[in-house]
């Protein structure tokens, strides 16, 4: 339901940003059909909790697709850390990809058909792990 609120809000240029702890809607005027109205309303809190988690996701250098349903962190040649929202669960997993290839050769599953939350700690841990290797410390 969220993705396609979301769709729907980018197909009419309608900018939705938390400012102040609240939703914020910047649009022109007519330009938001009353039904939309009524779906942002009822799912206020999800929409609201969808934007800190991308923000959350940015800052740690993920990039986002289809509205926070795909986040996307690339720590090497062809290697990807992965979250995937999968209706109320996520999986976050890591895959390895050979030059031109579109199916991974390698798969590492961190965690499945968990929260949201939950994936994202375990990712933000390989993340942060991964950066203590660069510096140098190993097994911090």
């Amino acid at each position: 339901m969220l993705y396609n609120i979301f769709c729907e809000i980018d197909n009419l240029n309608i900018q939705i940003k938390i400012k102040n702890k609240k939703l914020s809607l910047i649009y022109e005027e007519g330009t938001l059909p009353l039904d939309l109205r009524q779906q942002i309303k009822q799912y206020k809190q999800q929409i609201k909790k969808r934007l800190e988690e991308n923000e959350m996701a940015r800052a740690k250098g993920f990039l986002i697709y289809r509205y926070g349903e795909l986040y996307e962190y690339r720590y090497g040649l062809g290697a990807y850390l992965f979250i995937e929202r999968m209706g109320e669960l996520a999986i976050a997993w890591r895959g390895n990809y050979m030059p031109g290839e579109e199916q991974p050769y390698k798969v590492k599953t961190l965690v499945e058909r968990v929260p949201f939350e939950k994936a994202f700690k375990e990712a933000g841990n390989f993340i942060d792990w991964l950066q203590r290797q660069k510096r140098g410390v190993k097994g911090a």
